[in-house]
């Protein structure tokens, strides 16, 4: 079975008890990065999960407790002997920590060395330097049954009182010294006690034994210790320790680091490229209302200087006329919506209402004080509601063109709603067409978006919120506001019918929905700061998916390091330090997988209190290629929503991030909902018209219910 490597991430993250940073790469050993407190993990692809559980639960033992930058030590001690003594350290400490470990330490190592990764198999571990067999004793113990000598074990029982990394070095101070004792033992037998002209075998000892027993001595390597990131034997703990002769070398730990390696699978497994939401510079990105309706104001009051009137007429009468007479017919579903929400809030503030007793008598009562007990007044206390906050984001991109009117109209509905019953607002409009120099033509160069660094997620240097309204102004200024995003709506659905020009920056363009759903982590605290609210609800109102991310990645193709970008694809995972989450599977042929819904799972893990509410406009053909991507092995379930699709022309969904998403069609959402017939309509005529008044009145009122309730 396949390791899952996030929930053996999220078992670092466990053992570690805090919030560590796991990553899994295609490295040949692991390594820990104190400062960033970042845990890389190899994939170690063919490991069993007991060995994994074993490697995860060595690897945050060393996160936990192997100092980084104690090591000035290596001049005189040999780094073989501290990994060694400090591997035995963590993983007694460990254990010590989490009892369940030892049963995977001991598994984990014996199935490991059943494959021969520490090179022991037919070997005589009489043979082994010491440090080799302190090392096969502490890792797969009395399994070896490892032979040691009284003066020897000595260093079995210090190794297992150490408690400190100042201990592990103490320990291996006298074991050098020890080695070096021994050597001068060695080398006074070889002068004083061999025969004259033999073949310098101590007496008693067989030719073969003697060379078995001296071959470690006699040899020397001038090859460097390896340098690795830090597998079991943790060798990064150490940097080279230069030339070392074989009783310096751990050679079973060299060789279970080199076997460790080929546990990490074929070479063509994709490496899991680690992503984090980048630090937006949110005043650079937002274009405040005043500024922008300025912008707007001058452009069309410069475009009637430009006519001669005599000649041209008004270009703005005909808008501005059908704006008013959508205003006046949208009250009547505006006061639907304010008296759903007010039946709502009042249900939810009674279902928290409690009674209670005064202490003062009731005087109406006192006559039955010979059967009734209770004589005493009650009150109920009604707990005050919670304040509200709505944060809409209007998508402004090319595709919107043929019903962005329509979209515009249903937000118009909400902004009136917010404004009757005095809930704060902000409206933003994502785009790439605006440019900061139409506010500040004397700009020295265009500001950054974001901090941008290695491994976060990129943001467009064009990329901007538009915000076209907001609660904080007075309501002369937002009604100037909504006639101008009217006349542009207006503009970009009826094309050449709309005789004036649409001012610099507010085209449509591409669609940056997951860039605004990231600025979401600077917009909903400072709303909340601003506004005083305790809930806050986001509104996405778009037609489709957003346009494709990249990340920072650096780059070293040329003689001076540089910040390349990278797309996002499916073995990029985004990763969160604040909560811990990963999120993984960027699948962009699956709504539930794109990346799209996991910034918003990510919106939602960061405030868990926000409720985030998409509505999505669709013609046929979309709503079934949606269908057909999300629930394609879900036969009975895509009938149903389809059939419900066709006979409402709308649906609810769950999931995809949202805690509610309403899809709207887009033909429905042009229809008038106003009975309109003609003067010599037959009675048949009339009784269609009324039904499709009915008709189209009731998929609103149920979009708009079900809205209050999230609201409320």
């Amino acid at each position: 079975m396949p390791i899952n490597h996030e929930v053996k991430g999220s078992l670092a993250r466990l053992l570690a008890t805090e919030n560590l940073i796991v990553e899994h790469k295609k490295v040949s050993t692991a390594s820990f990065d104190v400062l960033n407190r970042v845990l890389v993990l190899p994939l170690w692809e063919k490991a069993s999960a007991t060995v994994y559980d074993m490697l995860v639960g060595h690897e945050v033992g060393h996160a936990l407790y192997t100092p980084s930058d104690e090591w000035d030590f290596l001049n005189e001690i040999p780094k073989d002997y501290v990994n060694v003594i400090e591997d035995a350290r963590i993983e007694k400490l460990m254990k010590r920590k989490y009892p369940g470990l030892a049963k995977s330490f001991y598994k984990g190592y014996n199935e490991l060395n059943d494959d021969d990764f520490f090179s022991i198999q037919d070997e005589d571990l009489n043979t082994f330097s010491l440090i080799d067999r302190i090392n096969l004793h502490f890792k797969i113990g009395a399994y070896a049954r490892v032979p040691f000598n009284e003066q020897e074990y000595q260093f079995i029982e210090m190794t297992e009182k150490v408690e400190t990394f100042e201990d592990v070095l103490s320990v291996c101070r006298k074991l050098m010294e020890y080695i070096k004792n021994n050597k001068k033992d060695s080398a006074q037998l070889d002068t004083f006690e061999a025969p004259q002209g033999g073949s310098g075998t101590p007496e008693g000892e067989s030719e073969e034994q003697y060379a078995n027993s001296d071959q470690s001595d006699s040899k020397s390597s001038s090859t460097d210790s390896d340098e690795s990131d830090y597998g079991s034997g943790d060798s990064s703990y150490g940097g080279t320790a230069g030339s070392s002769t074989d009783e310096e070398i751990s050679k079973t730990q060299r060789s279970f680091d080199e076997e460790l390696k080929e546990l990490n699978g074929e070479t063509f497994v994709h490496e899991t490229k680690y992503v984090e939401v980048p630090n937006i510079h949110i005043d650079d990105v937002i274009i405040g209302y005043e500024d922008l309706h300025k912008h707007i104001n001058k452009s069309w009051n410069d475009f009637l200087v430009e006519r001669d009137a005599k000649y041209w007429p008004n270009p703005y009468e005909k808008v501005d006329s059908e704006y008013r007479q959508y205003k006046t017919s949208a009250q009547k579903e505006v006061n639907y919506l304010v008296k759903e929400f007010e039946c709502k809030k009042s249900a939810d503030s009674y279902s928290r209402s409690s009674t209670s007793r005064t202490g003062v008598l009731d005087t109406s009562k006192l006559h039955t004080f010979k059967y009734n007990e209770d004589l005493f007044r009650k009150v109920s206390v009604i707990p005050d509601g919670k304040n509200h906050g709505l944060i809409f984001i209007l998508d402004w991109s090319g595709s919107m063109g043929d019903y962005l009117l329509d979209t515009v109209k249903q937000l118009f509905n909400l902004v009136w709603f917010c404004k009757k019953v005095q809930i704060p607002f902000e409206v933003y409009a994502f785009t790439y067409d605006f440019s900061d120099y139409i506010i500040n033509p004397q700009l020295d160069g265009v500001p950054k978006k974001y901090d941008p660094k290695n491994g976060t997620i990129s943001i467009h240097k064009y990329f901007h919120l538009l915000n076209f309204f907001s609660s904080k102004c007075n309501s002369r200024e937002l009604e100037n506001h909504l006639q101008n995003i009217w006349r542009l709506a207006y503009r970009h659905d009826r094309g050449s019918h709309a005789s004036y020009n649409i001012p610099l920056g507010l085209e449509l363009s591409g669609t940056p929905l997951n860039e605004s759903i990231i600025c979401l982590h600077k917009i909903i605290p400072q709303f909340k700061n601003q506004n005083k609210v305790q809930k806050v609800n986001v509104v996405l109102l778009t037609d489709g998916e957003a346009n494709h991310m990249t990340f920072d990645i650096q780059l070293d193709v040329t003689t001076s390091p540089y910040l390349g970008q990278n797309r996002c694809g499916h073995n990029t995972a985004l990763r969160d330090r604040k909560t811990g989450h990963v999120y993984r599977n960027f699948n962009w042929n699956n709504q539930n997988d794109c990346m799209t819904t996991i910034l918003l799972e990510n919106v939602k893990h960061n405030f868990p209190e926000v409720n985030l509410i998409g509505f999505r406009i669709l013609s046929g053909y979309e709503f079934n290629s949606f269908c057909r991507r999300n629930f394609y092995d879900e036969s009975q379930k895509y009938a149903k929503i389809y059939d419900k699709w066709k006979k409402e022309k709308s649906t609810e969904f769950n999931g995809f991030g949202y805690d509610a998403l309403y899809a709207i069609s887009s033909t429905n959402l042009s229809k008038n909902s106003e009975f309109e017939v003609e003067e010599e309509a037959s009675d048949v005529q009339i009784g269609r018209a009324f039904r499709k008044m009915l008709k189209n009145k009731g998929t609103n009122k149920k979009i708009l219910s079900s809205f209050a309730s999230f609201v409320a």
